[in-house]
């Protein structure tokens, strides 16, 4: 559809012209109109329609000097002039305006439409020439992208000549210039075949390095983002973990990916990048063996064999968890601090904190979501990436800060938990009231119902309610069929039936070693007591 405006100052032209064009059966909407110039500017500079029909004689403002005016502002905009003189001198002007089309009044509603043909034409011809020019100029710079992040690509991992490198990259626009640099390896996992992820982790990577000239970002593989930064001295480890950290948290919290970051070794040289790459690449490979998604520089590789070796005698963080209680937070504490015993100074120290914390943080929120709660309401005082730092500075205020998150953690596990169990033990006891009469009914069953395993059900129902699955389900039938043998005079088969016993001998014996007589003793001692 094309939208026209209409600027006429003679009323009656001015409604013949809306009025006799079926405008809801052609191409075109009737956008706006105008009795003359002036009035028509402010209109046309909200509404852009794609042509303008104008008057070329009106008061306070004539067709030419409104088209000369907007076309200036608008040069897209297509514009049909309507004169009531056929003179020279105003379609010479028309022209040197750029007018499309300049009719002589008095127009009919067919020759109307067919100059509007004739300029829609033009106009589609001219969207479609200039959506070629930008899918040309889209196609160019994605190639000029891949082009040089495959070049990027082939620095790092040592594939192509270092000797020209710094005149390639001016060539690619990029700055290498510097004293030295540190290549960093980004590997993200997303759950499942959730593909989306992982652009959506290089936009949340690009963006928290928004306005660092010192940070060269690329793709290396899908689930692969390189970071070659730029360093000034040799001794950068404190800026490059912080920037590590932040990278790590930004992506974690935005995608839900976890992430595992590699810190190689110092190049000099534009040369030895390769070997910073290697190294990155080495940690990278380590902790996907290992199972952990972590930050690690080559400094912190004994660091990370500890972690592994302390996970095979102690058992996995989250085993811990789930049993802790306050007696032993300190012990707890302490075990988990040893883990910076290599730390090789105050530097790499509070960044072991760092990622000890995160790591605590990351298992306590699964467990918080497993319970059914939200981490966010629980863990608040460490939800940004700078209360994390603060928090790391030195050894006393991790120590507070891992108590606090332990015993915000016991107090909702304990609760939750305490919660959960009475609903579910309710909500057991409900459907065998509602179903022991059926033969099918076994704990299996029931803990199916109540989304319990099985063993988990009777430990926890005999815990409440003082009695074995057996036990109820039996005192429940018993209590049913007594009430039947005093109310009915059915028969003990039909009752033994009701009750849920397909044999009626098993049945009696089942009630009186419950009741203490057979069905017929306690029918008929009721019977006298009447």
């Amino acid at each position: 559809m094309y939208s026209v405006f209409l600027v006429e100052d003679e009323i009656v032209t001015r409604e013949g012209i809306r009025n006799s064009i079926p405008w809801e059966s052609t191409r075109y909407t009737l956008a706006g109109e105008a009795p003359d110039g002036e009035m028509a500017l402010h209109a046309l500079r909200e509404i852009k329609p794609d042509i303008l029909i104008t008057d070329i004689k009106m008061p306070f403002m004539d067709g030419l000097t409104l088209a000369r005016i907007i076309k200036k502002d608008q040069p897209w905009l297509k514009i049909i002039i309507l004169s009531g003189h056929d003179e020279f001198q105003y379609a010479k002007e028309a022209i040197s305006i750029g007018i499309e089309e300049y009719l002589l009044k008095p127009i009919s509603a067919a020759e109307m439409i067919s100059t509007l043909d004739r300029v829609a034409d033009r106009l589609t011809g001219e969207r479609r020439r200039l959506n070629d020019l930008e899918n040309l100029k889209k196609k160019v710079s994605t190639n000029e992208e891949l082009m040089k992040e495959k070049w990027l690509s082939r620095l790092v991992t040592g594939q192509t000549d270092s000797v020209n490198a710094m005149e390639t990259a001016m060539e690619f626009g990029i700055d290498l210039i510097s004293r030295g640099y540190v290549c960093m390896i980004t590997e993200f996992y997303p759950a499942g075949d959730d593909y989306s992820k992982y652009s959506l982790a290089r936009e949340v990577i690009n963006a928290t390095l928004d306005g660092r000239s010192d940070v060269i970002s690329f793709p290396l593989s899908q689930a692969k983002q390189i970071l070659l930064v730029k360093t000034a001295a040799e001794n950068t480890d404190d800026s490059l973990y912080t920037l590590a950290q932040a990278v790590k948290f930004e992506t974690e919290r935005k995608t839900g990916c976890p992430v595992s970051i590699g810190i190689g070794t110092r190049a000099e040289h534009i040369s030895e990048i390769v070997y910073s790459y290697t190294s990155a690449d080495r940690l990278i490979r380590y902790m996907n063996i290992s199972g952990k998604k972590n930050i690690l520089g080559t400094d912190d590789l004994n660091w990370a064999m500890t972690v592994k070796q302390l996970q095979a005698e102690n058992g996995h963080l989250t085993g811990q968890l789930k049993s802790i209680d306050f007696g032993n937070i300190e012990e707890f504490t302490q075990s988990y601090l040893k883990l910076t015993g290599n730390s090789d100074g105050p530097d790499t120290n509070r960044n072991l904190l760092f990622l000890l914390l995160k790591d605590l943080i990351d298992s306590v929120s699964e467990l918080i979501k497993e319970a059914g709660g939200g981490p966010a309401g629980i863990i608040k005082q460490l939800d940004t990436h700078e209360k994390l730092l603060e928090a790391s500075a030195s050894e006393s205020i991790f120590r507070e800060q891992i108590k606090s998150i332990l015993e915000e953690w016991i107090n909702f596990r304990d609760s939750t938990m305490g919660k959960k169990h009475n609903i579910r033990i309710q909500e057991a006891k409900q459907y065998i009231r509602k179903n022991f009469m059926s033969q099918d009914i076994s704990l299996n069953s029931v803990a199916s119902y109540v989304n319990v395993s099985p063993n988990h059900f009777s430990t926890i129902f005999s815990q409440d309610v003082g009695k074995t699955f057996i036990e109820y389900l039996t005192a429940v039938r018993m209590e049913h069929a007594g009430r039947l043998l005093l109310e009915s005079e059915m028969k003990c088969s039909d009752i033994a039936f009701e009750a849920g016993y397909s044999d009626p001998h098993y049945f009696s014996f089942i009630f009186k070693k419950n009741m203490g007589v057979s069905p017929k003793e306690y029918r008929s001692s009721a019977a006298v007591r009447t």
